[in-house]
């Protein structure tokens, strides 16, 4: 398997960023480190596959060092996860090794991953590449072992169901379609995709999964993390809501998991900043373009509810749109850093989801959708454009959009049918 392959088969980042791998393994690191530390509440995808699929993800690792040249692969996973952790190590080669890490909140930023695996500390605004690392994420690593286009996607769904469960779905299905085979046991709900803390509120359920969606969750109307999601639906109520009520107690800068690794990451600034910032002259302090976007800060450590996140994400646009960059130097690994880590357990009882079956086994459901609408960016960088037309005939796996730029994939045909829509967007394939 060569890099061209993976290029050719569109994998992509599919734990959530969705980036192009194929750009990210032209690094040449001295260590791999596979993201297995699943830290979203409630999801269990990455370690079904490797209880189910272990060969198809050690066979992409194999690849991955090959390409790279890599000498050494670490395998990030909480120790909570004894049976998967037997698997790996009877599988496992010499020049791999799996390091068991605790079981806190965001273990699963690549950043912390490093530093929990390796004890490096990636500097402010450095690539993982700064200290040698690449980091793929366990289903990543599955698409490249399975050594085809990626045409399905393993989903978690969970929450307010009866049966949680890991499925595999044709890209392009809708939300609509996969929730339709789940007993939803709330009469009113709103979905969450990708993950409770970084996830995004569903409000049209005709909409796609794509190559890096990784869980559907359902939520009760009235439950706690929706009452916050709704809070906050736009800028304007991130800054209203700052201006009114924050305190400047700084519990957002001191849990944050970037800033005690040493980066400039102070949401309490980006928070005063909004308190007292004009609309034609903000302040902005650039040190937040570090920030993760892993929520902890508002879903978690701040006491008022208020959304240090969304305040730092505003400085983190501003901050792009003028050019700004941090010219300051990191502070080194916080002296508190082993004392401020969140377990998920604790976050789990804040979030209010201890109620909800915690498991995810892979289930075989089988999924024909009459239509499946693919979508052409569904990574990051460019749009893929289209090779193919309305009423043209396609098989499953064929090219039907190439990577549009330097940073972009290429996507294929989830179904066999006839393509019915052809736009800027989607590639509407109905099944024959």
């Amino acid at each position: 398997m060569t890099l061209a392959d993976i290029e050719a088969h569109g994998v992509i980042g599919a734990g959530g960023a969705g980036f192009p791998t194929h750009v990210k393994l032209k690094a040449a690191p001295d260590t791999v480190i596979v993201n297995a530390a699943e830290c979203e509440p409630l999801l269990h995808k990455d370690m079904e596959l490797i209880l189910h699929c272990s060969e198809e993800v050690l066979r992409g690792l194999d690849a991955v060092m090959h390409i790279t040249g890599a000498r050494d692969a670490i395998i990030g996973i909480k120790a909570k996860h004894t049976r998967e952790i037997e698997i790996l190590h009877s599988r496992t080669q010499k020049n791999t090794r799996v390091v068991p890490i605790e079981d806190v909140y965001p273990a699963g930023d690549e950043i912390t991953l490093i530093y929990m695996t390796t004890g490096r500390v990636v500097r402010p605004g450095a690539l993982p590449m700064s200290v040698g690392c690449v980091v793929l994420n366990v289903e990543t690593l599955y698409n490249i072992g399975t050594d085809a286009p990626v045409v399905e996607k393993f989903i978690a769904v969970a929450g307010a169901v009866e049966s949680p469960a890991t499925v595999k779905v044709p890209v392009g299905i809708s939300f609509a379609e996969v929730l339709s085979r789940f007993r939803i046991t709330t009469s009113q709900y709103v979905v969450r995709s990708g993950g409770l803390m970084m996830g995004a509120v569903e409000y049209d359920l005709t909409e796609s999964i794509s190559k890096r969606t990784g869980a559907l969750i359902v939520l009760p109307s009235d439950h706690y993390c929706v009452t916050m999601y709704e809070r906050f639906k736009t800028d304007h109520d991130t800054d209203r809501i700052a201006k009114a009520g924050c305190d400047q107690c700084s519990f957002c800068t001191e849990f944050c998991p970037r800033y005690l690794l040493g980066q400039p990451v102070r949401p309490e600034i980006a928070m005063r900043n909004r308190m007292f910032t004009r609309e034609d002259q903000p302040m902005i302090f650039p040190g937040n373009l570090s920030c993760c976007e892993c929520n902890l800060c508002t879903m978690y450590a701040c006491p008022e509810g208020l959304d240090p996140k969304g305040a730092a994400v505003i400085e983190k646009r501003l901050s792009r749109e003028q050019n700004l960059r941090w010219t300051g130097n990191d502070t080194g690994v916080h002296p508190m850093y082993d004392y401020r880590k969140v377990p998920t357990q604790k976050l789990k009882q804040r979030l209010d989801v201890l109620k909800f079956a915690d498991e995810g086994p892979l289930t075989a459901l089988t999924f024909d959708p009459p239509l499946v609408c693919i979508p052409l960016g569904q990574h990051a960088g460019d749009r893929a454009e289209p090779v193919v037309h309305e009423g043209e005939a396609v098989k499953k796996y064929d090219l039907i959009a190439k990577a549009g730029g330097m940073i972009s994939s290429n996507v294929h045909a989830s179904i066999t049918g006839k393509v019915r829509k052809v736009s800027k967007e989607q590639i509407h394939i109905e099944r024959a």
